[in-house]
């Protein structure tokens, strides 16, 4: 049961702050402190060599790097290049610019978002997701679904915060790259036994979609 509320949680927490308070600023303390405080109070039980920082040390090698940056930067230009071709057809930058100022993501505060987005999130998500939550279901299961089941729940909630932007069924499209990210993150995963490649692939992605809002709603 437990597993089964650290599955859900991070879309709870989401789910909770656009939803019910409707704000990225709520989102995110959910959000981010979810991610945070449930690997962290589970690792205080244990010893420095089970922790995130010891599995990210660990793997940096000049493989694991290479496969990072060179997976990282493929993601931000599928990204950036996907979001040139297909806005004006299957969706509106109007309409998202109206959902992003509704949900209080203007003015100044947006550059600390967007720090948030590049220096914080793929260290939290892959802590939680590709490392903490891999690491629960590895002996339970095994790794190939644990992989699948952790990218599952990883795209669950991106999927909650598209619907809003995006009309159906292009949401529920845009949320297929995502869980295909996180199977590949994964595999990073079990092939260095480490999180370091996909955080490097995780950040520079998330770069790709900062360099959007940038260039598209700024």
């Amino acid at each position: 049961m437990r597993n089964v509320l650290y599955l859900f949680g991070p879309t709870l927490m989401i789910f909770i702050g656009l939803s019910y308070f409707e704000s990225i600023p709520i989102t995110f303390i959910l959000f981010y402190g979810w991610l945070f405080v449930i690997p962290f109070a589970s690792y205080l039980l244990k010893s420095i060599e089970e922790s995130f920082l010891h599995s990210f040390k660990r793997g940096i090698t000049s493989q694991s790097v290479l496969i990072g940056i060179v997976s990282g930067i493929l993601c931000l230009i599928a990204i950036f290049s996907s979001v040139s071709l297909l806005q004006g057809h299957l969706f509106e930058i109007e309409r998202l610019s109206a959902v992003l100022v509704e949900w209080e993501f203007s003015g100044t505060k947006v550059w600390g978002f967007i720090l948030v987005l590049i220096f914080i999130n793929p260290f939290l998500e892959e802590w939680y997701w590709r490392e903490f939550m891999y690491v629960r279901l590895l002996p339970k299961v095994g790794a190939g679904k644990a992989v699948f089941v952790t990218s599952f729940f990883y795209s669950l909630y991106h999927l909650l915060s598209l619907i809003p932007l995006f009309a159906m069924p292009f949401s529920l499209i845009a949320a297929i790259p995502v869980f295909a990210a996180g199977l590949l993150w994964g595999y990073f995963r079990i092939k260095f036994s480490s999180v370091t490649s996909s955080v490097i692939s995780h950040l520079l992605a998330d770069l790709g979609i900062v360099l959007v809002y940038l260039y598209y709603f700024m």
